[in-house]
């Protein structure tokens, strides 16, 4: 029979290495997250529908993980694509995914976290985030500040898989506490997204 010891040990090393794979991603763990966060290209792809991304459009994804939203945006914007990922693990595998993209100066992947986004004011049209905003240390904090680096009438989105374990209730609030309006919540077999605009 196992005793508590034991079991404090299972769940110890399971904790550690969800935090290694999916919260903050580094090591063997992070780059097997990565690999398993890549697989999804329809929730993203999905994502950037709702947010009616143009090719002018100038996109920041925060907590870009492997950088397959970047990628997809990648195909529909001529513009400037940034994202920003807390692990230095996710952003390797994001700059190796995205190498030509990056060599032709239309992307680039920056090391930080939604709380210190280093942009100036109103640099993007668009902004989202996926699998990512209940990982956030104060969500409204971060909305406000990804709120700030948005041009007036830019739009953000929220999504989540439907395989997470954190849930999408509070997004909408979030975003309206964070000062965003014209908010809607959609759903998808992979997930759930709610949208919104900066409206001032």
């Amino acid at each position: 029979m196992e005793n508590k010891t034991d079991n404090a040990c299972k769940t110890g090393l399971k904790k550690r290495f969800t935090k290694n794979a999916f919260c903050l991603p580094k090591g063997i763990a992070g780059r097997f997250g990565g690999q398993l966060m890549a697989i999804d290209r329809v929730l993203p792809a999905w994502i950037l529908g709702l947010l009616e991304i143009k090719s002018s459009d100038a996109i920041l994804e925060i907590g870009c993980g492997p950088g397959v939203g970047v990628e997809l945006a990648a195909a529909i914007v001529e513009k400037r694509i940034v994202g920003v990922d807390p692990s230095e693990t996710m952003l390797g595998m994001a700059r190796k995914r995205n190498r030509k993209a990056i060599e032709a100066g239309k992307v680039e992947f920056l090391k930080g976290t939604a709380n210190h986004l280093p942009f100036n004011s109103a640099s993007f049209d668009a902004a989202f985030t996926i699998n990512s905003l209940h990982l956030w240390s104060n969500p409204v904090r971060g909305l406000r500040e990804v709120k700030r680096t948005l041009r007036k009438g830019g739009r953000i989105a929220i999504g989540i898989s439907r395989f997470s374990h954190a849930s999408p209730d509070k997004f909408g609030d979030y975003l309206i506490e964070a000062g965003f309006g014209d908010i809607h919540a959609h759903t998808h077999e992979r997930g759930t997204c709610v949208a919104g605009k900066s409206l001032e």
